[in-house]
């Protein structure tokens, strides 16, 4: 049986909060591509990734999407509703590779906070947190070249869901298609696959297999 995972937004929490967590909920496994909700639907749940990669977006009417987060292990999503009195979801979401969620519902997710104030404490650290990343991200997108705005969210997707090997390099399974990278940090597809030849041909970067790559992030 999975558990959850004392990372993330779950990171130094007590054994105790964890296990007041764990009897809140379930877990659920998702295909990749998988629906998780919907946008403007009613928010009855919260999720926590205990594996693997989703993401949320917005899509227009044309059917363009653009990639607003991504969601790795120890994450909390979504994040509306949870100080406020929002009462639907603010985008789609969906599953990026095989996943194991922890599903809580939203009246089990206010009980939590209003018996357990560690949790509650550790929620407005963790949105601090996210408000801070948002503000990296827009000054990336703003400040930053192409190259750089890639470099930085492989160094994120290394942190948050790499594998750090023995001799310093993390091991990366995307799970992602250069498309859904473009959409996520600005760019076009053709920019992404120049950065990554570029990281490959200087050694930085080494793909092994598909969709997985080894990359040495500088200090």
């Amino acid at each position: 049986m999975p558990h959850l995972p004392a990372t993330g937004w779950l990171k130094e929490l007590s054994e105790e909060a964890l296990f007041q967590i764990e009897t809140k909920g379930s877990f659920r496994f998702y295909q990749p591509q998988e629906t998780v909700f919907l946008q403007e639907k009613e928010l009855d749940n919260y999720y926590i990734v205990v594996s693997g990669l989703a993401n949320a977006y917005h899509q227009n009417d044309e059917g363009k999407r653009w990639i607003v987060s991504l969601f790795s292990k120890g994450d909390l999503f979504p994040h509306v509703g949870l100080i406020n009195d929002e009462h639907v979801y603010p985008a789609n979401s969906e599953t990026l590779s095989t996943c194991t969620l922890f599903v809580i519902r939203r009246d089990e997710m206010n009980t939590i906070f209003a018996s357990y104030p560690e949790i509650r404490l550790h929620l407005t650290l963790f949105l601090t947190e996210k408000s801070r990343e948002l503000m990296d991200r827009f000054s990336d997108s703003i400040l930053g070249t192409a190259a750089d705005r890639m470099i930085s969210f492989l160094k994120k997707l290394a942190i948050h869901s790499g594998i750090r090997k023995t001799d310093g390099r993390y091991l990366i399974n995307l799970g992602l298609t250069e498309q859904y990278i473009a959409e996520y940090i600005g760019v076009t597809p053709e920019t992404v696959s120049r950065v990554l030849n570029k990281l490959y041909a200087e050694g930085r970067a080494e793909k092994i297999g598909r969709k997985k790559l080894l990359i040495r992030l500088k200090e």
